[in-house]
C-alpha cells in the first residue's frame, strides 16, 4: 500500500462512507445491481439503490470535511453537458430503449455516480474507498464472467461471447481495465497486484474482446516494465509460471470455438482464431472491417454538423465509430471534443510533471479512446479519471462555514 494509506485510524463517519461508496461504486460499476435485477435476484431497484447510497454518501462526505481539486471537480464538465443536452435540448431523441426518457433517466443514473464517486475523492481516506472498489469490481467482473463462460449463467447480450453483470462483452473488459489501472496506481504491493491482474486477466480472455487483450496486454507490459529494476527475480519468476497458463488459457479457447456453446457462431469463433494468431504470427483477423465501415459512417456524421454535432445519444446509437473522438464530436460538436481532448492531453501533462505517477490509471483513458464510443458514458471512466487527477495534482480548496463573532458595541463617551 501506499503511504498515504497508512492514515489514522478513521472517524464513524469515514467508515460508514468507505462502505457506501463502495456498495455505491462496486454495485453501479460492475453492472451487478442492475443485471441481478434483471434476472430477478435482486429486490431493490436500480434507481433506489443508486438515490438511496448516493444521498447517505453526500451526507457522509461532508461530514468527512472533504478537500475538493479543481482538476477532479472538472471531469464533471463532460457527464453535465452531456445530460443537460439530452434532458432539456432533446437535440437527438433515442429510441433505443423504447423512449428517450429512458435514455435520460440512464443518464442521469451515471452522473450521480459520477458525482458521488469525485467527491469521495475528495475525503481523507479517499484511497481506501477507491481500491476497495477498484478490487471488488475486478472479482465480480471476472467472477460472473467466469461464472457464465462456465455456462451457469447467461447474462451477455451477444451469443457465444461471456461479458458477466455488465452484460456487454466490450464493456466489461474496459470496466476491468479502468479498475486495474486503479488498483496499480494505488497499490504497491508486488505480488497482491499481480494477484489481481491474475484475475482480471480470467475475465479478458473469456470477453473474447481483440482491443481489450491488446489494452490488458499493454497495461501488463507497462506494469512489468515499471518493477522490473525492483524485483526483476519476482517478474522472472511470473514470465516463467504464466508461460504454461497462456498456453492452457488459450487451448481452453479453441475447445470453446470448437464447443456446442460457440460453434455455431462466426463471430467468437473469428475473434478467437484473432487471438490465438496473435502469437502464430497471423494477425489478419485482428482488424475488422466492420468497425472500418463504423468509423467511415461516423465521420461522415461529424462533416454534416461539425460545429455542433447531433445531440447526445446519436453516436451509441444512430451510429457506433467505435472511437471516442468521434463519437464526442458526434454528440457534442466540436467544443466537446476540444474539452474531451484537452482532459486527457492535462492529464498526461501533469503525469510527465510528477514522473510518471498515475500513469495506470492514465493508460487505459487514452487507449480505449480509439477503440469505444461509450467511454464517456461510463461511471467507470471518469472515476478512473479523477484518480488519476488526484494522485498527479496538489492544488486543492475547502469550502468552511463559519460564523463571524459578535462586534462589541462601542461605549458612549462620559462627560
Amino acid at each position: 500500500m501506499t503511504a498515504d494509506l497508512a492514515a489514522p485510524k478513521p472517524t464513524l463517519a469515514a467508515r460508514l462512507l468507505g462502505w457506501a461508496a463502495v456498495a455505491l461504486l462496486a454495485g453501479h460499476i460492475s453492472g451487478a445491481m442492475a443485471c441481478l435485477y434483471e434476472q430477478g435476484q435482486m429486490p431493490l431497484k436500480p434507481r433506489d439503490f443508486t438515490l438511496g447510497l448516493a444521498a447517505l454518501c453526500g451526507v457522509l462526505v461532508l461530514f468527512n470535511r472533504p478537500t475538493f481539486k479543481p482538476a477532479v471537480l472538472a471531469l464533471l464538465l463532460i457527464p453535465t453537458l452531456r445530460l443537460l443536452d439530452s434532458a432539456l435540448l432533446k437535440r437527438f431523441t433515442s429510441i433505443a430503449l423504447g423512449d428517450h426518457g429512458v435514455a435520460v433517466m440512464i443518464l442521469a443514473n451515471v452522473w450521480i455516480v459520477t458525482v458521488i464517486g469525485l467527491l469521495v475523492l475528495s475525503t481523507e481516506h479517499w484511497q481506501k474507498i477507491a481500491l476497495r472498489a477498484a478490487i471488488v469490481v475486478i472479482v465480480l467482473g471476472s467472477g460472473s464472467i467466469l461464472f457464465e463462460g462456465m455456462g451457469l449463467a447467461k447474462y451477455s447480450q451477444i451469443d457465444g461471447r461471456a461479458a458477466g453483470f455488465v452484460t456487454q462483452p466490450n464493456e466489461a473488459i474496459i470496466v476491468v481495465c479502468l479498475m486495474l489501472g486503479i488498483v496499480l496506481t494505488l497499490n504497491q504491493g508486488f505480488w497482491s497486484n499481480a494477484l489481481i491482474i491474475g484475475v482480471a486477466a480470467i475475465g479478458v480472455g473469456l470477453t473474447l474482446s481483440r482491443s481489450g487483450l491488446v489494452v490488458f496486454a499493454l497495461m501488463v507490459m507497462l506494469w512489468l516494465a515499471s518493477n522490473l529494476r525492483q524485483h526483476t527475480v519476482k517478474i522472472l519468476l511470473i514470465v516463467g509460471l504464466s508461460i504454461p497458463a497462456v498456453i492452457g488459457g488459450f487451448a481452453v479457447l479453441e475447445h470453446m470455438a470448437s464447443s456446442r456453446n460457440f460453434g455455431t457462431d462466426t463471430n467468437a469463433k473469428d475473434r478467437v482464431e484473432a487471438i490465438t494468431g496473435i502469437f502464430t504470427g497471423n494477425t489478419d483477423k485482428m482488424e475488422s472491417g466492420e468497425r472500418n465501415k463504423d468509423l467511415k459512417d461516423g465521420w461522415e456524421g461529424v462533416t454534416e454538423a461539425p460545429l455542433f454535432g447531433h445531440g447526445t445519444g446519436c453516436a451509441s446509437s444512430h451510429w457506433q465509430p467505435h472511437n471516442q473522438w468521434v463519437a464526442i464530436w458526434l454528440d457534442i460538436g466540436v467544443g466537446g471534443l476540444l474539452l474531451y481532448a484537452g482532459t486527457l492531453l492535462f492529464l498526461t501533462l501533469r503525469c510527465l510533471l510528477a514522473g510518471g505517477r498515475g500513469i495506470f490509471a492514465l493508460a487505459p483513458l487514452w487507449l480505449f479512446s480509439v477503440f469505444s464510443q461509450n467511454l464517456v458514458e461510463m461511471a467507470g471512466y471518469w472515476f478512473c479519471a479523477g484518480v488519476a487527477a488526484s494522485v498527479m495534482t496538489t492544488s486543492r480548496f475547502k469550502l468552511v462555514l463559519r460564523r463571524e463573532a459578535a462586534q462589541p458595541q462601542a461605549l458612549s463617551a462620559q462627560f
